[in-house]
């Protein structure tokens, strides 16, 4: 018994020594990584626009932008530092848009993708099917961007979020104007509304009950987005829109795609 509460002491003080140790190297490290990767970031942007002296950054949805302006002070473009969905999870990455609105650059930062299948969003094989494209263009799946095949899940995250940045991207640095899923419910008869549209891998649809010019009840009827990643959207998403009676609601954290794909349903079932 004695021997036993030693060995289990014993095990414990090493445990702790040991906890210690990571903590002081991981404090002593974390900096280093951080200020390595906002190196990697800078050179980066210079990159994208070799004319930039300044820019100015914005934090926009937990999100960073970074207005990049040349030695005469003339807006030259944004890069965003944003964030997309993918198969292994969270994938980080930089994407320079011109004033003119054009995407020139693509940088992905990190990423949990497959080797060899889904981390193809590093290569020209993807990247070269969004280059070029200006915000007017669709930016969409299968629309005017092919996703590639044996990595769908991983190109389609990139291509939805892609589209979404530059939504943010031209109405908060460039001055274009954002197409909205608006709708005026007083102008909706009282009834039972079915919508469907594109979440972050699946089509999501939606019950919508109006009553009064109010939305009374909303459902989601079926969807096959990831589960652990779009099960926050999916049981958040609804409440919010209730509760502001709108569609411009903030979407869920980390599951912007499915929260988007919900309002995009709900304005389906009732335009």
């Amino acid at each position: 018994m004695r021997d036993a509460l030693r060995m289990a002491l014993t095990l414990l003080i090493i445990g702790a020594i040991c906890g210690g140790l990571l903590s002081v190297v991981n404090g002593i490290t974390a900096p280093m990584i951080a200020d390595r990767e906002n190196q990697q970031f800078l050179q980066a942007l210079e990159g994208f626009f070799p004319d930039v002296v300044k820019f100015e950054v914005q934090e926009i949805n937990g999100e960073e932008f970074y207005s990049c302006y040349d030695a005469a002070g003339k807006f030259i473009g944004v890069v965003g530092k944003v964030k997309a969905s993918g198969y292994g999870g969270e994938i980080s990455y930089d994407l320079a848009v011109s004033d003119a609105g054009d995407i020139i650059g693509i940088r992905i930062s990190s990423h949990g993708e497959t080797p060899g299948i889904g981390d193809v969003i590093t290569k020209p094989a993807f990247q070269d099917r969004v280059i070029g494209l200006n915000f007017a263009d669709p930016i969409s799946a299968g629309v005017d961007v092919d996703t590639v095949s044996g990595a769908t899940v991983s190109s389609s995250g990139m291509i939805n979020s892609i589209r979404r940045v530059m939504n943010v991207v031209g109405e908060n640095f460039l001055g274009m104007e954002v197409e909205k899923a608006a709708i005026d419910l007083t102008k909706i008869a009282d009834g039972t509304y079915t919508g469907t549209a594109r979440g972050f891998k699946s089509d999501v649809t939606v019950e919508v009950v109006v009553s009064g010019g109010k939305i009374t009840s909303l459902e989601i009827v079926s969807h096959d987005d990831t589960p652990g990643i779009s099960d926050n959207a999916v049981k958040g998403m609804p409440q919010r829109i209730i509760d502001a009676q709108s569609l411009e609601v903030d979407v869920v954290s980390g599951a912007s795609m499915t929260s988007q794909g919900i309002i995009n349903a709900v304005f389906n079932a009732l335009k």
